[in-house]
């Protein structure tokens, strides 16, 4: 079974299913489809650098696959106390998603604005403009900020679905999201690793020691539960998938 090519298949397949039964997409499904064709093109991506062995730029994707993991899974949260539809309840957590990326641009525009020439200045005060106009948009209607990462894992946790699965949300996840923030955002720590004191000279590493079997487990954990996340919203079968899911991880086992 050729990993690329189930990878291939798993989203075509749920795009295939999109494309059918979601007509006309509302506001939310879009957001959704999005999500879908950007994991698509992060999953094949990083299983290219794998089979050439680019463990580093591997780890680069992968935690922006994580970071978008996280934050996917905890729009999908269905509140059972609110009187809003799940569909409602969804297209709300992207608004807060999208708020905190109005807050962080209009905070770099602010530092753009003060180390900009005279020249450019009126196009970047053009934009914070539009950008406050937004951000009170969402104050009128009552939006809040998504929480930070780890308040996102925490409430995840506190889910029906998840309350019997912590480990895998508490502890799994944010070991990773850390490992690989590094690869991101790289401090003096991972650097210094980057060379190594033999008996006869200091050598440098051109990559990471990481497990290259490691890492395809958990592009292969990743692209599948994406994908069975969106077919389970939509009450969509994913159990074929799953099932060669466990099949290519019992490959990667050996």
């Amino acid at each position: 079974m050729k990993i690329d090519e189930v990878l291939d298949k798993w989203f075509d397949e749920t795009f295939s299913m999109y494309q059918e039964k979601v007509r006309p997409p509302r506001r939310s499904d879009l957001l959704v489809m999005g999500v879908l064709r950007y994991s698509r093109h992060c999953s094949i991506t990083t299983f290219l650098l794998l089979e050439h062995g680019a463990k580093l730029s591997t780890m680069v994707l992968l935690r922006a696959f994580l970071e978008l993991y996280i934050k996917f899974l905890w729009c999908l949260i269905k509140d059972t106390d609110s009187q809003k539809n799940h569909q409602e309840q969804v297209y709300d957590r992207f608004k807060r998603w999208d708020y905190k990326r109005l807050l962080e641009q209009k905070r770099n525009l602010g530092k753009r604005l003060e180390i900009s020439n005279v020249d450019s200045r009126s196009d970047i005060d053009e934009t914070i403009k539009n950008v406050d106009n937004l951000i009170e948009e969402y104050k009128r209607q009552k939006i809040k900020c998504i929480p930070d990462v780890w308040q996102i894992l925490k409430e995840i946790s506190e889910t029906e679905e998840f309350r019997k699965t912590p480990e895998t949300i508490l502890g799994v996840y944010p070991n990773l999201y850390q490992k690989f923030s590094q690869a991101v955002y790289p401090n003096m720590d991972f650097i210094r690793k980057m060379v190594i004191k033999t008996e006869t000279a200091y050598v440098c590493n051109c990559d990471v020691e990481e497990d290259i079997q490691e890492l395809r487990l958990l592009l292969i954990s990743m692209s599948c539960d994406i994908n069975r996340m969106i077919r389970d919203f939509y009450g969509w079968d994913s159990a074929e998938m799953q099932k060669e899911y466990k099949l290519i991880s019992k490959q990667l086992n050996g």
